[in-house]
């Protein structure tokens, strides 16, 4: 009987894979194998598995941190322009709760 993988299972593999350079998740070969519901899935389970990197390639203590050092921390991630990404859909999101934008 063949396994079945949670989601978590699934990004957390992902994760290991992208960290190693491995390029199978993106690779055509592998791409044209999946249906087009699997590749939607596999860009899914690809964009948590990035921004679980990102995140945890800027985890540190912000207690003894200044804001010019977080944000020199923050600018020198490898994962920058997705963290600011998520963090700007993260403040709109926010303001359309508080019924601040329309």
């Amino acid at each position: 009987m063949a396994r079945k993988w949670t989601k978590e299972e699934l990004t957390r593999l992902f994760e290991l894979m992208i960290e190693a350079s491995m390029p199978v998740v993106s690779h055509h070969t592998f791409r044209n194998r999946l249906s087009r519901d699997e590749n939607l899935f596999t860009n899914q389970i690809v964009r948590v598995a990035n921004g679980n990197i990102a995140y945890r390639s800027v985890d540190c203590d912000l207690l003894n941190m200044s804001d010019e050092d977080f944000w020199g921390f923050i600018d020198g991630s490898n994962y920058n322009d997705l963290i600011e990404d998520n963090a700007a859909v993260a403040i709109l999101k926010m303001a359309e709760k508080l019924n601040l934008i329309n």
